[in-house]
């Protein structure tokens, strides 16, 4: 089972090592190219952990052309959305593969044989997501308990905000 996401050839990131990553940057750093490198890098089972993604782009602009191929979330209420099914996952994960230390569950096999597949969360512009009163408290309830306890159910999170 592959751990690591390579984005360039001196530039990987082990995801059991890091499961999380927030990237922060003013404008036109970077910040969307550099997340949409670790998607496309998260889903290559040759250079990547062959993950199922999921996208939330707080602005709508860049990442949420992909939704003809990924689940794209662009507004607040999708993000709830999106984050809610995803901590519902996390939980079912830990009910079906829990009780050895260290192990995540990418580590154990599905009744196929197969090793349970890893998912990454790519969420573009988080501040832009946190401004909407209504849904606010919603989303980071959800993004706190994933960010606390999604790595040993082989959930990753790749945020990016801007920085001001």
């Amino acid at each position: 089972m592959t751990f690591k996401i390579c984005l360039s050839s001196n530039c990987e990131i082990s995801v059991k090592a890091s499961p999380h990553i927030l990237i922060s940057g003013v404008t036109g750093s970077t910040k969307t190219n550099t997340i949409f490198d670790i998607l496309l890098s998260s889903l290559s089972t040759q250079r990547g952990i062959g993950a199922r993604a999921y996208v939330i782009d707080g602005k709508g602009s860049d990442l949420a052309s992909l939704k003809k191929f990924l689940p794209v979330a662009i507004t607040p209420s999708q993000a709830a959305g999106m984050l809610r099914v995803l901590t519902k996952d996390m939980r079912r994960r830990y009910e079906n593969f829990s009780g050895e230390f260290g192990k995540t569950a990418a580590d154990y096999m599905d009744e196929d044989g197969r090793s349970v597949q890893q998912v990454v969360v790519v969420i573009d512009e988080l501040a832009v997501l946190l401004r909407d009163p209504k849904i606010k408290g919603e989303i980071q309830r959800y993004l706190f308990e994933l960010l606390v306890a999604a790595r040993q159910a082989s959930i990753y999170v790749a945020a990016s905000a801007a920085k001001r």
